[in-house]
């Protein structure tokens, strides 16, 4: 072969190669192109929806060939009269028509053993990406999903059937996360509740075992039991949702031996005529306070814990907490329910701030810090028998704090509260602080009754008691200083009965007329009782200060305006 035969052979080669390279890109680019998405109609695949064929096997058939693309599945005007639609990954479905579910008689019943049914309407397993929204009415769910990530449903119309005694939820989720539901109505899924005392099945959503829930601007009413319940799920978004006239709690959390009950944030939801609490958190698994780091704020509830005008045994308006800690309650409303706005039994820390109630605050079994400021209730009652750490009242305004004998609190502490009706039974065997804080009372035991206290700080508080007396001080109360207070009382400012070292300074004392006696100190047996630097205004005609018994006091720089000094046989001593 020549030399130009081979030079012609190189050139027609690269001519081929440059040809080629082009071709090689272009293909490269088509391939690398994302799909197009489209709408595809149902009835490309059959569907009739005219509410009397059955349109399951086309409408399954269109889930399954969309499912691989990126199209939306649009079931269009009219009525679908469907069984069971299995879901695929990645399948989007908008639905315009009605999908009615059509099963043979009910044989199946929501029960403990059975929480979910064999035929839902939409059923999902081991999925990812799943977006939904359609109308629906339901004879089981409307969608059943196990083991599955990536779940949205919005814009949807969900009717269960109210005539249902034993029904299954309207949604159910078990073992998945990333799900979201939002701008739905869920309702009817179980006939209304027909008794006080026992109630049915029912709940619009369930989610057993879920993690990254995300629930908001939901309208869920008119279900057999709860609006929401979660058992053993954590990180948990629940906003702006309308919960309303269920059979239970609008809201209720179970917990599971895993501890996955985690971060939850409620908030901005309107929750009312449910026949149990606004929201109730209840661990019975751990032996200690769950630290489950939860937002419970700007909730507005009404009139829970009715069944037709009966009251339950449920129907807290904030909360109910049992056996949990690090929850926070800020800027929550609650009227006309029919039990403690919050109800709180074997808590950790636990804070409630610029709360707003007609009701009372009820705290059961044992606590280990529990704060309350800003908040407008009826009372903070604390059962007999319970047990407690710190308890701590800041700027609150309520009638009166119940606090029966047989309990333990390591230090209670009250500052600048408002108390309108109130009389404060000390009797706990702690530590008492009171500063600040005005107290009004009719109450014939006093205003303050110190029985049992190892130490007590009583200052600049503004205490009135138009039936008796302003303050009592048993023998056992101990370390107690009363400084800087106005007291204004029927019969007698401050009655001593023989505290150790109790101390009164700096007060301005006023007996009120009208009582059998006009005095400002009465004590029986003082025991180094200290007086200095107080003004008295007793009766003109009666005794300001009275001593009884034996004993010894220390007085100095007393002001007496008016009355006048009857020490007995005391011993008095300057100060």
């Amino acid at each position: 072969m020549s030399h130009i035969q081979t030079l012609i052979i190189f050139l027609i080669l690269g001519l081929l190669l440059t040809r080629c390279q082009p071709t090689q890109k272009k293909n490269k680019a088509q391939k690398d192109k994302p799909k197009t998405a489209h709408t595809v109609s149902v009835k490309d695949y059959g569907a009739i929806g005219d509410g009397i064929a059955d349109d399951t096997k086309s409408i399954q058939e269109a889930i399954n060939a969309t499912s691989s693309t990126n199209d939306t599945l649009l079931i269009p005007s009219g009525i679908y009269k469907i069984k069971t639609l299995v879901l695929r990954s990645n399948t989007k479905l908008k639905s315009v028509g009605l999908i009615r579910q059509h099963l043979p008689a009910d044989t199946q019943f929501y029960g403990r053993y059975r929480q979910n049914s064999s035929s839902p309407l939409f059923f999902g397993r081991n999925l990812e990406n799943i977006w939904l929204s359609f109308h629906a009415e339901t004879r089981n769910e409307a969608v059943y999903i196990y083991n599955s990530k990536g779940i949205t449903i919005t814009n949807s119309t969900l009717a269960g059937n109210p005539k249902k005694l034993h029904a299954f939820p309207g949604l159910i989720f078990y073992n998945c996360q990333d799900i979201s539901i939002s701008q739905s109505v869920i309702h009817s899924y179980g006939s209304p509740r027909l008794s006080a005392r026992t109630y049915q099945s029912g709940t619009a959503i369930r989610f057993l075992t879920c993690q990254k829930i995300n629930i908001q601007r939901n309208h869920l009413h008119h279900n057999g039991e709860n609006g929401i319940f979660m058992h053993a799920s954590g990180y948990v978004h629940i906003e702006r949702n309308r919960i309303e006239h269920n059979g239970m709690s609008g809201i209720q959390i179970g917990f599971g031996k895993s501890k996955a009950e985690q971060n939850y944030v409620i908030r901005y939801n309107l929750i009312r005529n449910n026949a149990a609490d606004a929201i109730d958190i209840n661990n019975k698994i751990t032996p200690q306070p769950l630290a489950i780091n939860c937002l419970i704020e700007h909730n507005r509830s009404a009139q829970n814990g009715f069944v037709r005008d009966t009251s339950t045994v449920d129907g807290s308006g904030i909360a109910t907490l049992v056996n949990v800690s690090k929850v926070r309650l800020y800027h929550n409303s609650s009227f006309h329910s029919n039990r403690p706005a919050i109800y709180l039994e074997r808590c950790g820390l636990i804070s409630s701030e610029h709360n707003e109630t007609d009701a009372k605050i009820e705290i059961v079994g044992g606590f280990e810090q529990l704060e309350f400021a800003h908040n407008k209730f009826d009372a903070l009652t604390l059962l007999t028998h319970t047990k407690g750490r710190k308890l701590r009242l800041d700027d609150n305004e309520m009638r009166t704090v119940l606090l029966p004998n047989q309990i333990a609190i390591d230090s209670l502490i009250l500052y600048r509260n408002l108390l309108r009706n109130a009389n404060l039974n000390l009797n706990f065997g702690g530590y008492f602080a009171f500063s600040n804080n005005t107290i009004q009372s009719k109450d014939q035991n006093g205003a303050l009754l110190l029985i049992h206290l190892k130490k007590a700080e009583i200052k600049k508080n503004h205490i009135l008691n138009t039936a008796s007396y302003g303050m009592i001080i048993r023998k056992n109360a101990q370390q107690v200083q009363i400084v800087a207070n106005e007291i204004k009382a029927l019969n007698a400012c401050i009655y001593d009965e023989g505290s150790e070292n109790l101390s009164i300074t700096e007060n301005t004392l006023i007996a009120l007329p009208g009582g059998s006696v006009q005095r400002t100190v009465v004590s029986k047996n003082p025991n180094a009782l200290k007086l200095s630097k107080n003004e008295h205004q007793g009766g003109k005609s009666d005794n300001s200060i009275k001593f009884e018994g034996e004993g010894t006091a220390f007085i100095g720089d007393e002001d007496i305006i008016s009355g006048y000094p009857d020490y007995g046989k005391i011993i008095v001593k300057p100060l």
